[in-house]
């Protein structure tokens, strides 16, 4: 068994075994290679949370009706097939003439300047403002200060519009950080110091280790490094 490519483009791999399923990461390496041999940019795309059914025979991968936007995964035996959205552009698109609000949109949007690796914390000087091409989602950003200072969870490519799913989420609480841990019962309120063992937004329920005690307990966060511990929360 092996990949097989729509023609004009047909790349030999080696035989696998996808008898219990085709993994979802390999699913995305063989869209990558895929989109490589065509002669493709690859975008950042996420692969599939699943595995693919199991598959005797060949795996086919193509573009979804001439565009690679969306590839189209397929077996021969027994027969299923499936679509992965990569988010590639077409050819001519806005994203590969960045210099022209070709689309006509007049809206600016965040990009990325230069190529990042996991786990850049973004500054001003790592992103620009391109014109929006009319296709992009509705998670671009069109202010810099909604990124600057947020940390990106992949490796970026350089002229692509920042998504929101490539960042890390805005934590009000930082794992290991300190924060004030609040208790109220019987009509007292009390407060101590306390270390966030997880991270949490604004209602999430996490452990933190109160560092008078040294016990660890269930609070809520209720603000910036702010949380409360409630009687009922086990």
């Amino acid at each position: 068994m092996g990949l097989m490519l729509a023609a004009p483009v047909a790349v030999p791999v080696a035989a696998m075994d996808y008898a219990a399923g085709v993994p979802g990461d390999e699913v995305g390496r063989l869209v990558r290679a895929a989109m490589a041999e065509a002669g493709e940019a690859v975008p950042d795309f996420a692969d599939p949370p699943r595995a693919y059914p199991p598959c005797g025979g060949n795996v086919h991968v193509q573009p979804r009706q001439g565009s690679w936007s969306t590839a189209e995964i397929s077996c021969d035996a027994p027969v299923w097939s499936r679509a992965l959205r990569t988010g590639a552009m077409a050819a001519g698109s806005a994203a590969r003439l960045p210099a022209q609000d070709v689309q006509g949109t007049g809206r600016m949007v965040v990009t990325l300047a230069r190529s990042l690796p996991r786990g850049t914390v973004l500054t001003a000087g790592d992103i620009v403002l391109a014109p929006a091409d009319a296709r992009q989602p509705d998670e671009i950003f069109t202010d810099p200060a909604q990124v600057i200072g947020r940390r990106t969870k992949a490796a970026l490519g350089e002229g692509k519009p920042l998504l929101l799913r490539q960042l890390e989420p805005v934590w009000l609480v930082a794992k290991g950080s300190h924060v004030l841990l609040a208790a109220r019962a019987g009509g007292l309120s009390v407060s101590a110091p306390a270390e966030a063992l997880e991270d949490g937004g604004m209602g999430d329920v996490i452990r933190v280790l109160n560092l008078s005690s040294q016990r660890e307990v269930k609070v809520m966060v209720t603000g910036q490094n702010s949380v409360t511990a409630q009687t009922n929360m086990r």
